[in-house]
């Protein structure tokens, strides 16, 4: 806090020495930390431009706390067991010194500590790792949860005494801005190339085991249906652990509210759009998604040919998309809420226009009579805020190894939303992957405008709002998505 600046005042009630965990802490709090010592030890050389300090996800707490490991398979009995394991094993009450609890409702003994203990003076886990039960609460951070999310607590604390939320398997969901002397934080070293390099080589083994599957069914046609359909649910467990993973749910179209003006609406395949400030338009709150376009494609009978050669999930932003194909799903959206009778007959969903894009991103008066014009006329704004370089904590997805003093915790494209949105509430107008418009470029031959930075951004000048790119319709890149607006027509 004293390095860094940041405003932190929230020393707990009780005493504490050097050597005690950090409490009062919320998620953001913790992940600022974590920014903050990778971008120290980055410039002093300690750590490389491709590693970085992050708070651990729960898969990741689940395999240090001894669970079984995230591409383990288990059956339902298996699972079951799980639950009833502690960080110290299957013991209750707690051997002496397995942890700091509130040990006095557990059974009446002392541990020696009335709040929290300095940490490591309990025993460690098999693995080395210490106050895996105990001590504090610490935050898991899944990347597919937002910060403005609920938050996850993992292993219990000094105040904590029963015995379902003292094992190793209890998550603890909490509003991520929850504040408390019973919530601290651990951190984990990543290394991005190895991380890219696992996922991979998970993909390979994923893809080599489906093809013996298929192998061995074809020399043996006497395989019976309950071999068959047991080996294809294991194939499905191990897609459910990869990078592959199974896109969120539809909503219940019953649950769902027509537009309307000035309200936030949500579309059959759970899009949101919020209204646009001094207009009629809603305006896209998040990228079109991986598994929006792939449901599009699963129903049109086509398939999405250009995926990534990196990692990506349902929920990051869909990519290598032409212009063409960007305004055809638009169609295609357009007539399915037109069936469901969430838009009107004059209503569309369309690329947004350059004017419409800026109105949303906080420009509303631009000099210039034409996108060419107006390309990087402001050289004050970018979409987090106006002189704010380099950009504050949570604010966009981009190439933070060619940038300096800024962080952001992703190799390639990042989950849709996974940064903080603008005052309109409107996510990744700066980062992650920049947005075709719907206009022409001036002068050009077949070229469209794209406005925003994204994951492979990193100059300065490349961030601002008014930055524009001019791009051939045809092309599809792995930089460039887009998200829709709904235009309810004239009256």
């Amino acid at each position: 806090m004293k390095a860094s600046g940041y405003d932190w005042k929230h020393k707990p009630h009780f005493p504490q020495t050097g050597d005690h965990p950090v409490v009062n802490i919320t998620l953001k709090d913790a992940s600022i930390f974590c920014e903050w010592l990778t971008k120290k030890e980055q410039a002093s050389n300690a750590i490389t431009d491709l590693q970085l300090y992050r708070l651990p996800t729960n898969k990741e707490w689940d395999v240090a706390v001894g669970l079984a490991k995230q591409t383990e398979t288990l059956s339902s009995a298996e699972e079951a067991e799980q639950t009833q394991l502690f960080p110290w094993g299957k013991q209750w009450p707690p051997p002496p010194r397995a942890g700091n609890f509130n040990s006095y409702e557990i059974d009446g003994t002392d541990d020696g500590y009335a709040f929290t203990s300095p940490v490591g003076v309990f025993e460690p886990s098999p693995n080395g790792l210490h106050d895996l039960a105990g001590n504090v609460w610490e935050w898991a951070w899944d990347k597919e949860e937002r910060v403005s999310a609920p938050g996850v607590l993992r292993g219990g604390s000094w105040m904590y005494f029963r015995k379902e939320c003292l094992t190793s398997s209890y998550k603890y969901v909490v509003s991520a801005d929850l504040r408390s002397p019973s919530i601290g934080f651990r951190y984990v070293l990543e290394d991005k190339h190895q991380t890219a390099v696992f996922l991979a080589n998970l993909q390979r083994e994923t893809a080599k085991e489906a093809q013996e599957q298929r192998n061995m069914l074809a020399q043996n046609p006497d395989v019976s249906a309950e071999e068959i359909a047991k080996m294809r649910q294991q194939l499905a467990d191990r897609r459910s652990q990869s990078p592959e993973a199974t896109p969120n749910e539809l909503p219940d179209p019953a649950s769902l509210m027509p537009a309307a003006a000035g309200q936030k609406f949500t579309s059959t395949i759970g899009m949101t759009f919020v209204p646009l400030e001094g207009s009629p338009l809603h305006f896209g709150q998040y990228e079109v998604r991986v598994q929006d376009y792939e449901l599009a494609m699963k129903t049109l009978g086509q398939t999405w040919t250009r995926k990534p050669t990196f990692p990506i999930l349902p929920s990051h932003p869909v990519i290598n998309i032409t212009w063409q194909e960007a305004n055809a799903f638009a169609e295609w959206l357009t007539k399915r809420d037109r069936e469901a009778g969430l838009i009107s007959e004059k209503a569309v969903y369309r690329l947004p226009t350059d004017i419409e894009w800026s109105s949303a991103a906080g420009l509303k008066e631009e000099k210039g009579a034409n996108p060419a014009e107006k390309n990087g006329a402001n050289e004050e704004d970018f979409p987090w805020g106006r002189n704010q370089w380099p950009p504050p904590p949570f604010s966009a997805n981009l190439d933070t190894a060619r940038m300096s003093g800024y962080t952001d915790n992703f190799s390639y494209t990042a989950p849709a939303g996974s940064f903080s949105p603008n005052s309109a509430d409107i996510y990744d107008l700066a980062g992650n992957v920049a947005e075709w418009c719907a206009d022409a470029w001036p002068g050009g031959s077949g070229e469209r405008v794209v406005r925003g930075s994204s994951w492979i951004t990193s100059e300065k000048l490349d961030c601002l709002t008014s930055k524009r790119q001019q791009v051939r319709e045809s092309e599809s890149l792995p930089q460039i998505g887009f998200r829709l607006v709904l235009d309810q027509g004239q009256p």
